[in-house]
């Protein structure tokens, strides 16, 4: 059986911002399986968008720590996917996907989506931020982060992700 998916015009896909263990998946069939994303992000200043007016702006991180994002993620997975000889097919009709931002852990799932185990563990320090969308003004800030931590940021995240998929 041929996929109307496939048949579709082109999609117009605009993504102003993605993070971490964040996607945009399009498909018949979409399998997300142990999908993980880990991170330590120190930000001086951030992200722009276009047309922003930022004047006089200092930032300061000081991030001394003796041990720093310490993660323990050992998952344990268990998948199995049963699914008929022959898949259904899915008519889906739009023009365009439009996504502004997309944070932690996020999707935008198009077609039979099974998702398991997708977890995201992140500590961040941002001394500024993000400015999104057009004609923002930012006028003499001053962003001091300070985080003398002896540890930090400890994740422990040892689990046992389980997914049975039956499609019918």
């Amino acid at each position: 059986m041929k996929s109307q998916l496939r048949e579709s015009p082109p999609i117009n896909i605009n993504v102003q911002v993605i993070s971490h263990c964040s996607g945009i998946f399009i498909s018949d069939s979409n399998v997300i399986y142990g999908w993980s994303s880990h991170g330590k992000d120190n930000i001086g200043f951030g992200s722009l968008d276009s047309s922003n007016f930022i004047k006089n702006n200092a930032t300061f991180i000081f991030d001394s720590d003796y041990a720093d994002t310490l993660i323990d993620d050992r998952d344990v997975h268990a998948f199995v996917q049963n699914q008929k000889k022959e898949p259904s097919t899915q008519i889906i009709g739009f023009d365009k996907i439009n996504v502004n931002s997309m944070q932690q852990n996020s999707g935008v799932f198009v077609g039979q989506s099974n998702i398991n185990g997708q977890d995201t563990h992140e500590k961040e320090n941002v001394g500024y931020g993000s400015v999104y969308g057009t004609n923002n003004r930012s006028l003499g800030n001053v962003s001091v982060v300070h985080d003398p931590d002896l540890v930090d940021g400890v994740i422990h995240d040892q689990d046992y992700k389980q997914g049975i998929f039956l499609n019918s």
